[in-house]
């Protein structure tokens, strides 16, 4: 799926949305096609990384996904979908205690579980992007011959591995960063999904 077709889909199925508030929330999406584009990714990556616009846009609406039909076309057009006005209001006697046990087992799972998991994996890629400088090693020699007199052939060796090292590690974690950003996303993304109550497929 390109830009134009996500982004078409995506506005397609945020019609029950406040325009001005779907207007907001397309523009954060575009964006991240303009900051994807100049890292040199393509129109399908980007937007299988960003997800399924129905999907999106089941958890930008939340209970206001659900609508009573109030247009006799709204049976027969398959594209119908009911506008923000026409929106059922969110009634549920329960609501209330349901988010409160959601909120308290999320806090409970994140504290204990989530939160230690997510600071561990984020230290690797911190690990991964520290011994990326070891491209500064020539740097290093160079000014330890400038302005200390110290110069050993040795030295120019083992700066260059140390050079060729830190690309490789600077590729990792780019790959790294990639990897857990998608993977923190996505889990902020399902604790809004469990706290508003869609935890559908």
């Amino acid at each position: 799926m390109n830009r134009q077709k996500f982004m078409q889909d995506m506005e397609m199925y945020l019609r029950p949305m406040d325009r001005i508030e779907r207007a907001e929330l397309l523009a954060d999406y575009d964006q991240h096609f303009v900051l994807g584009l100049r890292e040199g990714r393509s129109e399908e990556d980007i937007a299988r990384e960003l997800g399924r616009p129905e999907e999106i846009a089941r958890e930008a609406l939340g209970d206001r996904y659900n609508a009573h039909e109030t247009s006799d076309t709204s049976g027969v057009d398959p594209f119908y979908a009911p506008t923000f006005r026409e929106m059922q209001p969110p009634s549920s006697r329960n609501r209330a205690t349901r988010n409160f046990f959601a909120a308290v087992g999320l806090i409970f799972l994140n504290l204990m579980l989530m939160i230690p998991i997510g600071l561990s994996l984020w230290s690797v890629w911190l690990t991964l992007a520290g011994l990326s400088l070891l491209v500064l090693a020539p740097v290093a020699a160079a000014v330890d011959y400038l302005f200390l007199g110290h110069f050993e052939k040795a030295e120019i060796f083992i700066s260059i591995g140390l050079f060729g090292i830190g690309i490789l590690f600077a590729i990792a974690s780019k790959s790294v960063f990639r990897a857990f950003k998608v993977i923190t996303l996505q889990y902020i993304r399902w604790n809004a999904r469990v706290m508003r109550g869609d935890v559908s497929e």
